[in-house]
């Protein structure tokens, strides 16, 4: 039987966008293996019938002994299991990935599902970044874009030049996520489903939230969403959402494992 290996920095994007691909490759079927760090849904995985190696990894560290030790952890895998092809996501899984890949003659295919703040920012970080990804891609397979944006981007950086395919997003599972009627009585309700993070847009949704809801007071509007910043910090997003929900501007609904009950 043939083996696949999927890279990726956390399970809850893994199962909640990939669960339908990875039932199509064990269904192949593939011996399908994932490298993460552990989470609750990765039992859910292994229960489906794929194979887990733990993969500890800090999604923003950039402390040097961490990241060799990812990079050796990714090798101590690959050596392992000795898989036909390599499937990787988010920004290290596809660098180190790629690196270790590319010297061990493994095919492996990357998907960008977007650049990242480490690409996006200024300064001696993005440059490094983008280096380390044009080294890491130099013999990748298929590159996976998910937006012309960041595929335009790629093409800028000269990476990986006539081995990009473009898809239609990560897709919706629409046997689960059901069309919904609007209903016409009561409030008008917004939901806001992402990581809180400025680059998502948070700050443009609280501003209009106070906006709308001081002309509007029949609007409601939902953050569900972990977030990314420090809890600690006495302006972290998690005490800011805290405040203006106390507010009444939002309601925060925190981390949810399933969003259905709020659509």
């Amino acid at each position: 039987m043939k083996k696949i290996i999927l890279l990726a920095n956390n399970d809850v994007g893994l199962y909640n966008f990939r669960k339908e691909l990875l039932v199509a490759l064990l269904a192949v079927p593939y011996e399908v293996h994932i490298a993460l760090p552990y989470g609750s849904n990765v039992d859910k995985m292994e229960e489906m019938g794929c194979i887990y190696h733990e993969t500890k990894m800090d999604r923003r560290g950039t402390n040097p002994l961490q990241e060799l030790r990812l990079l050796k952890r990714y090798g101590t895998i690959l050596k392992k299991v000795r898989p036909n092809v390599v499937l990787t996501y988010t920004i290290k899984p596809n660098i180190y990935g790629g690196i270790l890949c590319a010297s061990k003659k493994i095919p492996y295919i990357t998907n960008i599902t977007g650049l990242g703040t480490a690409v996006e920012g200024e300064g001696l970080l993005q440059k490094f970044t983008i280096a380390m990804y044009r080294f890491a891609m130099r013999k990748v397979t298929n590159l996976f874009f998910q937006n012309e944006t960041n595929e335009q981007y790629f093409n800028k950086k000269k990476i990986a030049l006539g081995k990009h395919t473009i898809i239609p997003g990560s897709g919706v599972n629409l046997e689960r996520y059901q069309y919904l009627e609007y209903p016409t009585t009561g409030s008008t309700e917004f939901l806001f489903i992402s990581r809180v993070m400025k680059e998502k847009g948070i700050e443009q949704y609280i501003e209009t939230a106070k906006i709308i809801r001081e002309k509007y007071p029949d609007t409601v509007f939902h953050i569900l969403g972990f977030c990314e910043d420090d809890d600690h910090k006495p302006d972290s997003y998690k005490k800011r959402l805290e405040v203006l929900e106390g507010e009444d501007i939002i309601k925060f609904q925190g981390m949810q494992e399933d969003i259905k009950p709020y659509l």
